[in-house]
């Protein structure tokens, strides 16, 4: 089966699969093992042996592009309240890592460009801008990554930064994340039509609507299928078998071992 590169133009740089296996990424870092979106949680994946990691973007007060999940600081730093609420300075000021356990306090909100640094000649980097940033979050985010030594790949849910992204950067190798809910109801070809209207270079859906004939049906459109999460081994083993071309995990070590090269 063939497994395309959404940028022919870059080939030697962007390729899917390491031999058998379909690119690991490591979600928010290795984030079964260290709290999630640190740059202990990123350096732990990389370690460990995963080809990319993938992390989640808001911007500060103060428009500064920074690596957390959600939009309030609450569930993963000593801190509350939003994150666009607070300015650079005292979002460094929480701690991310206690809350994950005492091995990790002190660890902080990392900025993209740390994130960007940590990656450099070690791994590639997959980036989800969150729903609803905008032009301020796309221009920031391109920004930090312009000159990164690394691979970078950008993600996200809203169709309107997917666009953004593809007009700004279009060498960039850009994917449109699809729930399972979005994937039923918009069918396989409904799925390529809006990703390849978007102008995205490939399809990254929830694993469980990664069916055969989606994944069939997206590589003969020149998309390759990168799927979220996965953290079953067995699990795992069957979407290499379907044809998949990443996997995003919590356990990237879980995934080095069940899927050999």
């Amino acid at each position: 089966m063939h497994h395309p590169s959404p940028h022919p133009s870059r080939p030697e740089t962007w390729t899917w699969r390491e031999g058998a296996r379909p690119l690991v990424v490591a979600h928010r870092g290795a984030s079964a093992l260290a709290p999630e979106n640190t740059l202990a949680a990123f350096r732990l994946a990389l370690e460990g042996g995963a080809a990319a990691v993938e992390c989640d973007v808001h911007l500060s007060a103060d428009g500064a592009p920074v690596v957390i999940h959600d939009a309030r600081v609450d569930r993963t730093t000593s801190g509350t309240g939003q994150v666009a609420s607070l300015t650079l300075d005292e979002l460094r000021r929480l701690d991310a890592g206690a809350w994950f356990g005492p091995a990790f306090a002190g660890e902080r909100v990392p900025t993209l460009g740390e994130v960007v640094g940590v990656c450099a000649g070690r791994g590639r980097l997959f980036v989800e801008l969150k729903v609803g940033g905008g032009p301020p979050l796309v221009d920031a985010a391109l920004q930090a990554v312009s000159a990164a030594a690394t691979d970078v790949a950008v993600i996200s849910f809203d169709p309107e930064i997917v666009q953004l992204v593809a007009r700004r950067r279009p060498d960039l190798p850009l994917g449109w994340l699809l729930t399972a809910g979005h994937a039923a109801q918009l069918g396989a070809a409904g799925v390529l039509r809006a990703v390849t209207t978007a102008g995205a270079g490939f399809i990254a859906p929830h694993f469980s609507a990664a069916t055969p004939p989606l994944i069939e049906q997206a590589h003969a459109a020149g998309l390759p299928v990168s799927v979220w999460t996965v953290d079953d081994p067995g699990t795992m083993v069957d979407l290499v078998a379907a044809g998949v071309d990443a996997i995003t995990t919590n356990r990237p070590d879980v995934a080095l071992r069940a899927l050999p090269r």
